[in-house]
């Protein structure tokens, strides 16, 4: 594919050669006044000359016979990117058309269009300071994805391109951003640092965001807030709070909370106020959550329990029977054996479900009495 370089003069200069804003071939879209194109639409009281076009390709019209070009003078060359139907791009190359005479009509001959590329260049300082390639059909619009970290574009209305045939060169100028130093520290009253990142922005008093990915590997932000805050001055250092990252793992359980009222919690350890679980009730769970040491069982979308306040159980339902010889003590759901309650010897019990405590396995056998596996048959 021809590769052309051609430049709009507009006082930058380097290496010996002349940059300008914007490569023969290819269009900087001004996102405030879509100007770019204006000569080929501008409809004035003082025009003078209109010439109608006719778009072709492989002999056949494309598009509307209505399409007109108005300009002041015959001879004023004038820029049709946006008049070409979409698909479809000169065949020779070249989006600009000299008008003749008024009323008259002419003929752009095109072909489909294919992928085309354009080199986009970000200048500082009169350097080229990073490149990025832009792709996609002739006579398409597209943005601008990476400008340089640390920089942003003199002039933000030239943010998208509109591709020209071939492959060309978009030359960019961007500005230096100021920056801070982020220092990631723990919440406690050693502050102590865990992790730094640099952001940046225009100028001191923007606000910022510091993204997740910055952060420092098994920590989050404390809360939504701390990670927005105001620039200071380039150079400065600004304090993050985090605290260590929740450790979850997917799961599909039941829980049983104790004859208590149980508390809920947020993901971020935080008691829900005005919630709770009702006492001796079940609720499923799909995520077991180890947080700043404490392991917690979700119970809803954002509502989880602690492991403290509740039991994982198996539902199973069964008769069991106790061994022969002696009685066969019962004990609550924390496994601890209750002293006036037992069972007879050889007697035989329904049960719903199971739990396993320090590695031991219980049957439960009424609503918060459980008999052991050591002392069934």
């Amino acid at each position: 594919m021809k590769n052309t370089r051609s430049y709009i003069f507009k006082s930058l200069i380097f290496s010996g050669i002349v940059l300008g804003t914007v490569g023969l071939n290819s269009t900087i879209v001004n996102a405030a006044t879509n100007a770019g194109v204006d000569a080929a639409t501008k409809t004035t009281d003082t025009a003078k000359v209109v010439n109608h076009i006719v778009f072709t390709c492989d002999d056949v019209e494309i598009g509307t016979s209505a399409t007109t070009v108005t300009g002041d003078k015959v001879g004023q060359v004038v820029d049709i990117t946006k008049l070409i139907p979409s698909g479809y791009q000169a065949v020779d190359g070249n989006n600009n058309l000299t008008l003749t005479e008024n009323g008259t009509s002419q003929q752009v001959k095109l072909t489909k269009a294919s992928d085309v590329t354009a080199n986009v260049h970000y200048i500082y300082n009169s350097g080229v300071i990073g490149t990025e390639t832009l792709s996609g059909l002739a006579g398409s619009t597209v943005g601008v994805k990476n400008v340089p970290e640390g920089y942003y574009l003199a002039n933000k209305n030239q943010a998208n391109v509109i591709l020209g045939s071939g492959t060309s060169d978009v030359y960019l100028n961007v500005n230096k951003d100021i920056s801070n130093t982020i220092s990631f520290v723990t919440d406690d009253e050693a502050k102590t640092e865990v992790g730094k990142a640099t952001v940046y922005g225009e100028k001191a008093g923007d606000s910022v965001t510091v993204n997740s990915s910055q952060l420092p590997n098994g920590y989050n932000f404390k809360d939504s807030k701390s990670a927005t805050f105001e620039l200071q001055p380039d150079g400065s250092r600004q304090l993050v709070t985090v605290v260590p990252a929740a450790n979850k793992e997917t799961l599909k359980g039941t829980v049983g909370t104790f004859d208590k009222v149980t508390p809920l919690y947020n993901e971020d350890g935080t008691e829900v106020s005005g919630r709770a679980l009702g006492a001796t009730s079940d609720w499923a769970t799909d995520t077991k959550m180890t947080l700043d040491g404490e392991t917690y069982y979700r119970v809803s979308t954002s509502e989880w329990v602690k492991a403290s306040d509740v039991y994982v159980y198996t539902p199973n339902e069964d008769t069991i029977t106790t061994k022969s010889g002696a009685i066969s003590h019962l004990y609550d759901a924390n496994g601890k054996q209750l002293e006036t309650r037992s069972v007879a010897a050889d007697s035989a019990w329904y049960t719903d479900r199971t739990t396993t405590i320090n590695g031991q396995k219980y049957y439960r056998v009424s609503t918060s009495e459980w008999l052991s596996a050591a002392d069934l048959k």
